[in-house]
């Protein structure tokens, strides 16, 4: 998912301003999408897939912004992977969990022929665009819940950016328990989340935001779902704020924690480190 969020779409809102939003949502994708049509033909250093595949995995319509926040982002997993004394390249299984159009991994074909990338994403029409037009990837349809199509300890490096983001903590917990079983020993692991910062943001709008985060450490936001849910994704897919103690306190139970970088993906969400305790299977 990308990181142009209004603030409503962080808050509950009612059936009305959710419609309201949904038709103002149909008439940009309209506008976006004869967009493309114009352009059809003209000559792109890479693929770039169909406006309403954009907004659902980066939160805008904007081509040029689709692709310059891929390229960022993938910079910022080279360098949290620097971070670690490790060289992206220097893993030789990687795997983009919760990969959408490729926006990130597309980034990393070519660099190097003994890292083999690997990417999986719930939304079959995603991963079906991806086959169909980004080639250096081998690419995968995983369902709601785990198991994921891996192997035990297959992968090196694992990286999830906007995925946790969305997830309520028992879906967090079941997929933390999931990567743990296809990270290798002393793999590592990148996951985003949405940060303190991202609170503080908010409460400049509505002071009382992040109540529930101040007391458990953590917040699961519900808006609109249904046909009213825009970017399509599953219901269960809504808005996770975290706090640093808060990982600490939970994710500790599956990895060791390398390093917190705040603002380390997009200089927006936060970045945790984690590696695979060496003595796990």
């Amino acid at each position: 998912m990308g990181f142009r969020r209004t603030f409503f779409e962080f808050k509950p809102v009612s059936v009305a301003t959710a419609a309201a939003m949904y038709v103002w949502f149909q008439g940009r994708l309209s506008l976006a999408t004869f967009r493309d049509w114009r352009a059809r033909g003209e000559s792109r250093p890479e693929p770039v897939p169909p406006a309403k595949l954009r907004f659902r995995v980066g939160g805008t319509f904007d081509e040029a912004g689709y692709v310059t926040s891929g390229q960022a982002i993938a910079q910022d997993i080279q360098n949290l992977c620097k971070a670690t004394g490790h060289d992206f390249y220097s893993y030789s299984e990687v795997l983009d969990f919760g990969c959408g159009c490729g926006r990130v991994i597309q980034n990393f074909r070519g660099g190097n022929e003994s890292c083999n990338l690997h990417a999986t994403d719930i939304d079959p029409d995603l991963v079906n665009w991806c086959k169909a037009n980004l080639d250096g990837v081998d690419w995968h349809v995983n369902g709601h819940q785990h198991p994921l199509p891996f192997a035990d300890n297959a992968f090196d490096l694992v990286y999830a950016v906007s995925v946790f983001t969305h997830l309520d903590e028992e879906f967090q917990h079941a997929w933390l328990r999931e990567l743990r079983r296809i990270a290798r020993p002393g793999a590592t692991l990148i996951l985003s989340v949405h940060g303190e910062h991202i609170l503080q943001g908010l409460r400049k709008l509505d002071a009382s935001y992040g109540e529930e985060a101040d007391e458990r450490g953590s917040m699961f936001i519900s808006g609109p779902k249904g046909r009213l849910k825009f970017d399509e994704f599953p219901d269960f897919y809504q808005t996770t704020f975290h706090k640093k103690k808060y990982i600490y306190d939970e994710w500790l139970a599956y990895f060791d924690i390398v390093e917190y970088v705040e603002r380390g993906i997009l200089n927006y969400q936060d970045a945790v480190i984690l590696r695979k305790r060496s003595d796990e299977s």
